[in-house]
C-alpha cells in the first residue's frame, strides 16, 4: 500500500510538472467596462445621419473605430479593418488625458502638491541642469504644458531615442520661461509620470492600476517604457476604444462612475478650465481652442467641449450639453503632417454628422 501511494503521488507530481512546463502560457483574460447598450432612436439620433458619418470613416481608411455614447448607454458602434470591441491599440497622447486624472486622484491623497518644484524629485539629475529656469519648473506648469520644454517636432524624438530620457529633457534648453506660455510638449508629460513613481513609491502602472483601472473594471494591455523603467508619461497607453469612453464618462459625471468617485469632483472642474489657448485661431471645426489640465478645450458647431487627442485621430470627444462622448481609434504612426489631417478628418466626421444627428 505504501509502494503503492509513493507511485502514485509520484506519477501525480510527474504529470503535474510535465503539464506545467509543456503547455503554451494562457492568453490573459479580457476585461472590459461592462457598458449598457442602447440604439440610436431610443438616445435621441437620426440614424440616417450617423449611418452616412460611419460611411465616411469607412472611406478614409484609417479610422479603425467609432464608439458614440449617450445617457451614459453606447447607442452605436463601428469597427472598420477587421477591427472589434475587444481590439487593442496605442492610443497615444489622449495618455496625456489619463494621466491627468491619475494626478488628480494623487493630489487628493496627499502624494503630490502643484506648487511642488520638479528638481525636488530628481536630485541626482540636478547636475545635469545647464538651463537654471528648469529649477523653477513646477508639477502646475507640467500639467497645463507652460513648464517651457521644447515641443514635440523639434524635441520628441531626440529624448525617446536617448539612452535616459529623463537625463537628456533635464539637461535641454527650455523654450521660454516656465509659466509664460503655453507649449504642447511630451517631454514635460514624461516627467510627471516619473514623478508620480517617485513620489508615490510604485510604478505609473501600478498606481493606475490600483486607483483608476481596477476600479473603473478595465485593462491596460501595453504601455511604452523608457530605459529606467518609466511608464511613458503621455503616450503609448494600449486600450479598447470602449474603454476609452469610460474616461469620458467619469469627467462628463464630475468624476463618478455607476456612483463611485473615481476622480475628485474639484480635480474634474479645474482640469476643464481654459488656462491657455486662442479664441481667434481655429483648428479644423474646433473653435476657441483652450488647454486645460492635459485636455483640450473648445467649441464645435457651437457647443462647448473638451476632449483627448491623440496623433492620427485618437479621441475622447465630449459634449456635456448634449451628455454626448464619442471615442474613436485610428491609424497612429503617421508623419506629423499626415496624422494632422486624420485628426481634423475625425473630427470634420464628428462636427458634420454626429453631432447634427443628436436631436
Amino acid at each position: 500500500m505504501k509502494k503503492y501511494f509513493l507511485f502514485c503521488c509520484t506519477f501525480l507530481l510527474s504529470l503535474l510538472i510535465l503539464t506545467s512546463c509543456g503547455s503554451e502560457p494562457e492568453e490573459p483574460v479580457f476585461r472590459s467596462y461592462k457598458w449598457e447598450t442602447s440604439n440610436l432612436s431610443s438616445e435621441g439620433f437620426n440614424a440616417d445621419l450617423i449611418n452616412a458619418g460611419f460611411n465616411e470613416a469607412a472611406n478614409t481608411g484609417y479610422i479603425y473605430s467609432i464608439v458614440i455614447v449617450r445617457n451614459g448607454k453606447i447607442a452605436a458602434e463601428k469597427y472598420f479593418q477587421g477591427r472589434t470591441p475587444a481590439s487593442y491599440q496605442t492610443v497615444r497622447s489622449v495618455s496625456k488625458s489619463f494621466l491627468s486624472a491619475l494626478y488628480g486622484i494623487a493630489i487628493e491623497k496627499g502624494i503630490i502638491s502643484l506648487d511642488r518644484k520638479l528638481v525636488d524629485y530628481f536630485p541626482e539629475y540636478k547636475q545635469f541642469i545647464t538651463d537654471q529656469r528648469i529649477n523653477n519648473v513646477t508639477i502646475d506648469h507640467l500639467i497645463k504644458m507652460r513648464a517651457g520644454f521644447k515641443g514635440d517636432q523639434e524635441f520628441y524624438f531626440t529624448f525617446t531615442n536617448s539612452s535616459d530620457w529623463v537625463k537628456t529633457i533635464l539637461s535641454s534648453t527650455l523654450s521660454f520661461e516656465p509659466g509664460t506660455k503655453m507649449q504642447y510638449s511630451t517631454a514635460g508629460t514624461h516627467l510627471l509620470s516619473a514623478l508620480l513613481k517617485r513620489a508615490c513609491g510604485k510604478s505609473t502602472l501600478d498606481f493606475a492600476n490600483e486607483n483608476f483601472f481596477g476600479p473603473c473594471g478595465f485593462d491596460v494591455r501595453n504601455w511604452l517604457k523608457d530605459p529606467q523603467g518609466n511608464y511613458f508619461g503621455g503616450n503609448d497607453i494600449y486600450l479598447t476604444t470602449r474603454d476609452m469612453a469610460v474616461l469620458g464618462l467619469i469627467y462628463l459625471n464630475n468624476g463618478k462612475l455607476d456612483g463611485k468617485q473615481i476622480v475628485p469632483v474639484d480635480w474634474v472642474a479645474k482640469s476643464l478650465v481654459t488656462y491657455s489657448g486662442s479664441s481667434t485661431i481655429p483648428w479644423g471645426n474646433l473653435n476657441k481652442v483652450g488647454y486645460g489640465y492635459l485636455w483640450w478645450l473648445g467649441e464645435v458647431n457651437g457647443y462647448k467641449i473638451f476632449t483627448g487627442i491623440g496623433h492620427g485621430g485618437q479621441f475622447v470627444f465630449c459634449v456635456p450639453q448634449l451628455n454626448l462622448i464619442i471615442a474613436t481609434q485610428s491609424f497612429p504612426d503617421s508623419d506629423w503632417a499626415t496624422a494632422d489631417q486624420q485628426e481634423r478628418g475625425v473630427l470634420n466626421i464628428i462636427a458634420s454628422y454626429i453631432l447634427p444627428a443628436a436631436l
